[in-house]
């Protein structure tokens, strides 16, 4: 028995104009996914370190007689936190995305760098947040968080998704 089948379908004109919207969105998208994971970043580093343990672990004999000649490396002994190593942590807008970072010279002394844990000081392992780790954690999640979406505009606009 031979069927008809008519079905609704959405001028092309519709269609053409739902798809440039939705290529329109998607990088402002994906631009605002990757402000968040730098918000996260940054947020991550502003987490304040435990209180150093005695003894000092330094990471060399060279280490603890500079911090004494220099009289706590310029902060006073004993050294009070200023604070300043946590507010430093910025983003900065970029032609691509954000630069998260911080300033000081010491800070990857504290917090280490994007590329290795190693910079960080022995007096500040396991006390202060790691930058490697920070970036990798909130990364992590960056994929799927672009997905979701672009996803969700595409069904915004009329698209089925799955």
């Amino acid at each position: 028995m031979p069927f008809l089948s008519v079905k609704i379908i959405p001028p092309v004109r519709l269609v053409q104009k739902r798809l440039e919207r939705l290529r329109r969105k998607i990088p402002l998208v994906s631009q605002q996914r990757i402000y968040n994971v730098a918000v996260a970043i940054r947020h991550a580093m502003k987490q304040v370190g435990s209180a150093v343990s005695y003894p000092i672990k330094w990471d060399s004999i060279r280490q603890r007689k500079a911090f004494f000649a220099s009289n706590g490396f310029g902060g006073g002994i004993p050294t009070k936190r200023s604070g300043r190593y946590v507010k430093e942590w910025q983003i900065i807008k970029t032609e691509l995305g954000y630069d998260v970072g911080n300033p000081l010279s010491h800070s990857k002394f504290i917090g280490g760098t994007a590329r290795s844990t190693g910079r960080q000081s022995r007096i500040h392992k396991g006390r202060w947040p790691l930058f490697k780790i920070a970036i990798e954690k909130a990364v992590k999640k960056l994929p799927k968080a672009v997905k979701n979406s672009i996803q969700q505009i595409a069904r915004q606009e009329g698209f089925k998704t799955k």
